[in-house]
């Protein structure tokens, strides 16, 4: 399979558009015009789409041009903890995004309002970083809350395979600490009873705990192959959070569909029932109360993206084809959750060029899904 990360960068196919020779006099608008993304209407009451961070000015002054598009993005909650709890009235979700190569913008969403305060940097992006949270930490008289950002990678054609890879972690409460990640790599991880568990997405398989006051804890590896990619996110099983895993394949001839569920207490795996889905690699995966969602993602054989999202019950072990997913996104699409409401949207649209090659089209476009609703 072609190489995802290198191909996404490019961020969209622009086609030229040049003079008429017959006409010489006429004025020609000789501007590239950048190819858009399809859109999708709503089959059902669970999708409502938001304003999206595109339609913004950013709080430094500076204006959005029309070519500018939130291409790798992630969001995560900050300032509350745990979806059963109602206490969401005030939180705000934390962005930080890609523009192009050189420009970053970060800021923050109110589910309350619909609406964002951005602002625009000139820095390196950095591509498929971690985001976990929001760890709560219990004083005498109240609780604060953050969350932790950190890693992924930029390209550099002076390192191995082009890549750089970030080792810093950063506490989003307002982005002014910093700190060290281990693990050198592509991170992927999820919140399980107030601790960050993640996982390196290499053949050691080494999996971490980080605790609210930030100290690692080396875990046991993974316990089976390494096939290209882990997913993880995290639902309630009896009041109590656990943690689950898909294990992306990126073979054609390994498909994506062993799923797993992990024991913070005793540091164990257990396989539960596979993904039954088309093929994929680069899928979406969260949790909503006492329930998995995976889907979208891209297919291994075809140039395209998948729109339909599966839900998973632990109680039954069964999935269940659940949902269409609206938005014009299928890989790198960022969720964050918000009490029983996930908020999703950005990544990539995955499409096929006129010789059936992929094209990849960075989307902005902002959702918020409510399983309750169907």
């Amino acid at each position: 399979m072609k190489n995802i990360f290198k191909l996404i960068i490019f961020g969209s196919i622009i086609t030229g558009i040049f003079a008429c020779e017959k006409n010489p006099a006429e004025l020609i608008d000789e501007s590239p015009k950048v190819e858009e993304a399809p859109t999708y209407t709503p089959d059902s009451p669970m999708w409502k789409k938001l304003n999206s961070p595109v339609s913004y000015s950013f709080t430094d002054g500076v204006v959005k041009t029309e070519s500018e598009n939130l291409y790798t993005c992630v969001i995560g909650r900050p300032d509350t903890t745990n979806d059963h709890l109602a206490i969401d009235n005030k939180s705000r979700i934390d962005m930080m995004g890609n523009i192009d190569a050189q420009t970053i913008i970060s800021g923050t969403y109110s589910p309350d309002g619909n609406f964002w305060n951005l602002r625009k940097t000139e820095s390196t992006p950095r591509f498929s970083p971690i985001l976990l949270g929001p760890f709560a930490v219990f004083g005498r008289t109240e609780v604060e809350y953050f969350s932790l950002f950190g890693g992924g990678f930029y390209f550099n054609e002076s390192f191995p395979d082009g890549v750089n890879y970030y080792l810093d972690s950063w506490m989003m409460t307002d982005f002014n600490q910093t700190g060290d990640i281990i693990g050198k790599g592509l991170l992927t991880g999820c919140m399980v009873n107030n601790a960050g568990y993640f996982i390196e997405n290499n053949a050691g398989k080494q999996m971490w705990a980080i605790s609210r006051i930030r100290v690692y804890e080396k875990r046991k590896p993974f316990p089976n192959s390494f096939l290209g990619k882990f997913a993880m996110a995290s639902a309630e099983v009896n009041k109590k959070e656990v943690g689950f895993m898909l294990s992306e394949s990126e073979s054609e001839k390994v498909p994506t569909k062993e799923f797993y569920q992990y024991d913070d207490a005793n540091d164990t795996w257990t396989r539960k029932a596979d993904f039954p889905g088309d093929d994929r690699y680069e899928g979406t995966i969260f949790g909503v109360k006492d329930k998995i969602y995976y889907g979208l993602g891209q297919s291994k054989t075809e140039a395209r993206g998948f729109r339909d999202i599966w839900q998973y019950d632990p109680v039954t072990d069964k999935w269940t084809k659940f949902a269409t997913y609206p938005g014009s996104g299928n890989i790198k699409v960022a969720t964050a959750k918000v009490s029983g409401k996930v908020y999703i949207g950005f990544g990539y649209y995955v499409g096929a060029t006129k010789i059936n090659t992929e094209k990849y089209i960075g989307v902005s476009d902002f959702w918020e899904f409510v399983p309750s609703r169907k």
